[in-house]
Parts: C-alpha cells; sequence; structure tokens
C-alpha cells in the first residue's frame, strides 16, 4: 500500500469504548497502551488529551490511531510521553498511507513533534518524512513453560535471589490504595539521586490504580515483609500478554530482593492465567538491560517513527525559552 493512497484513509473519534475495542479486535499486536481504559486514566497525569481515533479505509473500519496530545498554547506534541508501543494498529498494507494520514493529521493540529510506536511484532517499513529508529524491551516466554522452566532460564544470581526472598518472608500481595503513595515516594527519592524528576508525576499512580483495579485485564502487587510494604508493581495486560509497567522498591530493602520477587509471581500469575508472555516494557539504560535478560527474558527491537513538523521548529524553541523564562519568573517570586 503506497503513501499516495492516504486520501483513502480517514479517522473518525471512537463513539465509546466498545467502539475503540471492536476497531481494535483480532489486532494480535495490541498492546497494553492501546487499551481505552488506561489511556483514558492516564492521559490527565501527563498534562495531555487521549484522542481516540478509528482508522477508516474506503469507509471500512480498519483499526485505530491513539493520539496523546499535549498543548502549549496554539501547538501541540503527538505521542511524545513515556508510553511505548503507542501507534496505529492498523494492516500492514495500510500502514505506510495511515502514517500519511497521520501526518496530515499533526499538521492539522499544529504538532511541532510527532511520534508513532509499533511493537515488537510489527515491521513497518520506512516512510517519507518520518525518522525510524529501533529501540528495545526484554521478554519472557511463557507458554508451555514449568516453573522449573522459566528458573533455568534465569542467571543464578536472579534464582538465588528468589529462593532467599522466599525463605525470609517476603510474600506479594493484592496492592492497596496506600502503596501508591509510598510507591511516589521511592520514585521521586530514586529520581532525585540522579538530579532528575520522575517521569510520572506524584498520583499517576494511584489514579491508574482507581481506574483499573478490579478489571480482568490489571494486575496491583504488593511485596510485604512483616506486614510492611517494600515494593509494589503495576502489570497491565492485552492479546494474552502481560506488560510489567511499573514497579518500585524501598531502597533500604533491596538486598531481600523486593524486585525479583514481583517478577517472579507476575510471571507465574501471567503463566498460570493463560498469558504467552511477560513483556518487561524497556530499560532506560545497560544496567536494567542486564538485570532483565538475567532474568531469562530475550531482547526484542520495536521501531518509533518520529516526524518533527519542519514548519513549527523555530515556534517549539520558543515555547522552549518561554517556559523556561516562566519558571525562572515564578523563582525569584
Amino acid at each position: 500500500m503506497r503513501q499516495d493512497r492516504q486520501d483513502e484513509i480517514r479517522f473518525d473519534l471512537a463513539q465509546s469504548r466498545a467502539d475503540w475495542e471492536e476497531a481494535c479486535a483480532g489486532f494480535t499486536q495490541a498492546t497494553a497502551f492501546h487499551r481505552y481504559d488506561f489511556l483514558s486514566a492516564v492521559a490527565p497525569c501527563l498534562h495531555s488529551t487521549f484522542v481516540p481515533l478509528v482508522v477508516y479505509f474506503r469507509s471500512r473500519k480498519v483499526g485505530v490511531a491513539p493520539l496523546l496530545t499535549r498543548q502549549y498554547g496554539p501547538f501541540c506534541v503527538i505521542n511524545s510521553g513515556p508510553l511505548p508501543y503507542l501507534g496505529p494498529l492498523v494492516p500492514a498494507e495500510l500502514i505506510p498511507a495511515t502514517l500519511a494520514a497521520l501526518s496530515a493529521e499533526a499538521r492539522r493540529r499544529r504538532a511541532v513533534d510527532h511520534y508513532q510506536f509499533f511493537s515488537p511484532f510489527d515491521s513497518p517499513p520506512a516512510v517519507d518524512g518520518f525518522r525510524m529508529q529501533v529501540d528495545r524491551t526484554f521478554i519472557i516466554p511463557l507458554r508451555d513453560r514449568s516453573d522449573e522452566d522459566l528458573l533455568r532460564a534465569m542467571n543464578p544470581g536472579r534464582r538465588k535471589e528468589i529462593r532467599r526472598a522466599e525463605q525470609i518472608g517476603l510474600g506479594v500481595h493484592a496492592a492497596e490504595l496506600a502503596d501508591f503513595e509510598l510507591m511516589d515516594a521511592w520514585n521521586k527519592q530514586l529520581y532525585a539521586a540522579q538530579g532528575l524528576v520522575p517521569v510520572f508525576p506524584a498520583g499517576t499512580y494511584g489514579r491508574i490504580f482507581r481506574a483499573l483495579s478490579g478489571t480482568p485485564d490489571s494486575t496491583f502487587y504488593a511485596a510485604r515483609m512483616d506486614g510492611r510494604t517494600v515494593g509494589v508493581q503495576i502489570n497491565l495486560a492485552a492479546s494474552r500478554r502481560v506488560f510489567a509497567w511499573q514497579y518500585a522498591i524501598d531502597k533500604s530493602f533491596k538486598p531481600c530482593s523486593p524486585q525479583s520477587i514481583l517478577m517472579w509471581y507476575t510471571a507465574l500469575q501471567a503463566r498460570d492465567a493463560g498469558a504467552s508472555e511477560l513483556d518487561l516494557v524497556g530499560a532506560p539504560n545497560e544496567g536494567i538491560a542486564t538485570y532483565k535478560l538475567r532474568l531469562g527474558a530475550e531482547e526484542r527491537g520495536y521501531v518509533i517513527m518520529r516526524r518533527p513538523v519542519q514548519s513549527y521548529r523555530l515556534a517549539r524553541a520558543g515555547i522552549s525559552r518561554m517556559l523556561v523564562g516562566t519558571r525562572k519568573s515564578v523563582r525569584r517570586a
């Protein structure tokens, strides 16, 4: 399908969650980051708006194109937040035409930057105007694997951590709302040590818990020792895959390995629920990549398409300068 067929692609807003889910049905590459309930809940935390576009080709519904837009005055950025795989779900032959149509949509919205992500199960071709790059994630295969199979695939150090955590009474339980305040505090401490601010603002995890707790494709676990919460993990599922989206631990309990016991418990629960894979959702640095590989995960690439809109680059630079100036004025006040 050529890009010049973009005139045969059109977008309409999904009328409801059911409308969105019907358009997603049948795509085995759909991820947790295509879920209507999740995107609706997380968008306000990122100061963004979820725009649920349903894709039509020659008047036939063929998929979806989720947009998270964040406004900066009259301009916006699209899908530039910290969510992987956030991109169109359409038949492979329609990807070029859909991306071309999304470029037109981005221009209409005055986007100064525009990203489209694909899952590890997509192989999109190069498309004019988009810069293609490959990032990576780490996936543990679960289908037809026993506990012993999963343990054998791990580094001996990870196996030792799990056994020790079990022996000292570190258990995994259903998380409660108060656990996510701890998660916020631990993340703030972790990022502050690097001179950074957390990717997700305080309150994000609690909001997701309130929105998705009790749904069959969302699990929230807390690692506890003697009644004290020392680790928390949020998992989201779609298309028979579980995505270990976010986790955090109390660093004073790091020697007890709460992170490893949470991952191990998640893998077992996901397998027993019929999931084929556990996606550990990327790695921002080599240390985390090594940790995930030693859990028995396999490295897989996924494609990111980026299109900075040329005519708005100066506007974006101006907005950045304006925001810096505003922050300095606030500090002086």
